[in-house]
């Protein structure tokens, strides 16, 4: 007698194989797509440091031209009550302008790589500049910087002081 052997795989052998390959591509894939909105979310914080940090420079900007030029040194740059500006680093005035409520969101230009609210799109980053007194001789500067990475809305703020070195 002879007996008839089947060869193959049966349909369990064939679930267990299709679930292992499954399995084994989808670990690397969900680190790659970890990864990936990892690497935007760092690449979205570093630009607004750096966006925070040029809104502290622009505000020493104007206290240093304001001394250079024999104002009051804080001429121009609206403090305590006088609420929230932005400052546009491409502006030749200075770019100082009030924006009580919201203030609108950075423009990015593509051709020249800068954030401004003169030229370009409309970019997820908006800027808040407000100056406290803290003393007659020594003010606070606050930037608040706010954007939006997916359906998270972030935001941080940065704290500079600066004084009155005429």
């Amino acid at each position: 007698m002879k007996s008839t052997e089947k060869k193959g795989f049966t349909l369990i052998e064939t679930l267990v194989a299709v679930t292992l390959l499954a399995v084994a591509v989808a670990g690397p894939l969900t680190l790659a797509a970890r990864g990936l909105s990892s690497s935007l979310l760092a690449r979205d914080q570093i630009t607004a440091f750096f966006l925070a940090q040029e809104g502290v420079e622009l505000v020493r900007n104007a206290r240093d031209t304001n001394a250079l030029t024999g104002a009051n040194w804080l001429s121009g740059i609206p403090t305590d009550g006088d609420g929230a500006f932005t400052v546009d680093a491409k502006t030749a005035s200075g770019g100082i302008s009030s924006c009580s409520g919201d203030c609108a969101p950075l423009n990015y230009d593509e051709t020249t790589g800068f954030y401004t609210y003169s030229a370009g799109d409309a970019s997820k980053f908006t800027r808040t500049i407000t100056v406290e007194t803290v003393s007659a001789y020594e003010v606070e500067i606050l930037v608040t910087i706010e954007w939006q990475t997916g359906v998270f809305n972030r935001s941080f703020t940065i704290a500079e002081h600066i004084s009155n070195w005429q």
